[in-house]
């Protein structure tokens, strides 16, 4: 009894003892000479130490989360200690640098409200200078004639035979007359300026540059072609787009010249008319007016 005091013993389910059979196995037993087997009883032994009762460990384990729950809980709390001491330096330091930004605007404002004045104050010191630029450009112009004819000749047909003309200069087209009465049968005239059949468009435009200029000053100027049919008017006026003629070289600088004007002293108005005269008859003009506002 002694050795039993702090042992349980029960019966395993499962595990039930051995029973005698019926009258008929105890029969067949005892025919063939053997026994029954004994009885199979098994027993199992736990020591009472290792078991705690189940409201122990469910305060054991409680106990052991509210623990773990505790050092996260103080983590936490620190991490938003810190990241509250990170936010509040952080909010000085932005609005140290959105004052210092405020103020530098406020110092550019002034400055450039004091340029815009300084600017005011230059272009109207300098205005009667501009003016007076505009007067003596216009009298250069004027010096060399009101009104110029130039001369263009446009290079021969192939079934036009050989040329009669000849370009001793600038200024001078020769043509052989072929009147052999004549001591000389070659005729000089004399124009402001001569261009060869080997003059392109670019060179022309070089000397009608000057007056798009004078019209955008509000001069009154005037171009255009005369001669016969298939003289080369229309080429040297309008040209095919991959050798532009006057009429789009003159809008390209007008338009150019008035986009560089850096100063607010004029403001121009551009208006376009077109009609034309073929045969005396009026069919189409094209004319651009400017006018200094």
């Amino acid at each position: 009894m002694a050795e039993q005091k702090n042992k349980w013993n029960w019966e395993v389910s499962g595990f039930d003892p051995w029973k005698s059979p019926t009258s008929s196995s105890s029969s067949s037993f005892e025919q063939h000479d053997q026994k029954p087997p004994a009885p199979l009883v098994r027993r199992y032994s736990i020591s009472t130490s290792s078991v705690l009762p189940h409201s122990e460990m469910s305060k054991h384990s409680m106990a052991s989360k509210l623990h773990r729950l505790g050092d996260k809980v103080k983590l936490a709390r620190e991490d938003y200690q810190q990241l509250r001491q990170e936010a509040s330096e952080l909010q000085e330091y932005s609005n140290a640098k959105l004052d210092r930004v405020t103020r530098y605007l406020g110092v550019l404002a002034d400055k450039t409200r004091k340029l815009d004045q300084a600017a005011l104050e230059t272009e109207t010191r300098i205005l009667p200078i501009i003016n007076e630029k505009r007067r003596l450009f216009n009298d250069l112009l004027t010096s060399k004639g009101n009104i110029r004819v130039y001369c263009r000749a446009r290079p021969l047909f192939e079934d036009e035979g050989p040329s009669v003309v000849e370009f001793p200069d600038e200024y001078t087209i020769r043509v052989n007359t072929g009147d052999e009465s004549l001591s000389n049968s070659k005729k000089d005239f004399e124009f402001d300026r001569v261009y060869g059949p080997h003059v392109g468009q670019a060179e022309l435009f070089n000397d009608v540059q000057p007056l798009v200029q004078s019209a955008l000053d509000g001069y009154n100027v005037s171009i255009f072609a005369y001669g016969q049919t298939h003289s080369g008017k229309t080429h040297t006026m309008e040209g095919p787009s991959y050798d532009r003629g006057l009429y789009a070289r003159c809008f390209e600088e007008l338009f150019d010249l008035a986009n560089s004007d850096s100063t607010s002293t004029s403001q121009y108005k551009f208006s376009v008319t077109i009609f034309d005269l073929y045969n005396e008859q009026e069919d189409r003009v094209f004319k651009v007016l400017t006018k200094p506002l």
